[in-house]
């Protein structure tokens, strides 16, 4: 049943960066965003990495989009990522690509690296009164780290 319940969870931090990502399309057009809008976001997503590293999840839940905490308690989140996002779970450090913003939501793919595996992840981000918040992850497929 727990098992259920996360795979749900995921399923609907997936349609979230789904229906983002093509609210984006529809909406105004995503631009490479400004170097002050990309620390700002860049920001948000090494302090959740860093909070999970530090094993604070209330701070790493903190990040969370406040749409995603409505539908999500901070237990399952926790969950959610130990299981599904074990690169962000325990990551050591992370890359960077191009972030776009169209103003009110932002994405970019992180590569996220840890001592045992790596993988690369499309985030969406919304800005709330709060500033910047991650909205959804969609993890690509990862590779061990010996096979490096």
């Amino acid at each position: 049943m727990m098992g259920g319940m996360l795979r749900l969870l995921g399923l609907i931090w997936i349609l979230a960066f789904s229906l983002a990502a093509s609210q984006g399309a529809v909406g105004e057009q995503m631009r490479v965003s400004k170097p002050a809008v990309r620390d700002e976001i860049i920001a948000v997503i090494e302090a959740q990495l860093a909070a999970f590293r530090s094993g604070d999840i209330a701070k790493a839940y903190g990040y969370a989009a406040s749409e995603f905490r409505r539908q999500t308690p901070q237990a399952a989140f926790a969950r959610l990522v130990q299981k599904n996002y074990p690169e962000i779970w325990r990551g050591t450090h992370a890359e960077f690509a191009i972030v776009r913003d169209d103003g009110e939501r932002a994405t970019l793919v992180v590569r996220v690296i840890s001592k045992t595996s790596e993988a690369s992840y499309d985030y969406v981000l919304f800005k709330e009164k709060a500033g910047w918040r991650i909205g959804g992850v969609l993890r690509h497929e990862g590779r061990p780290a010996d096979a490096l």
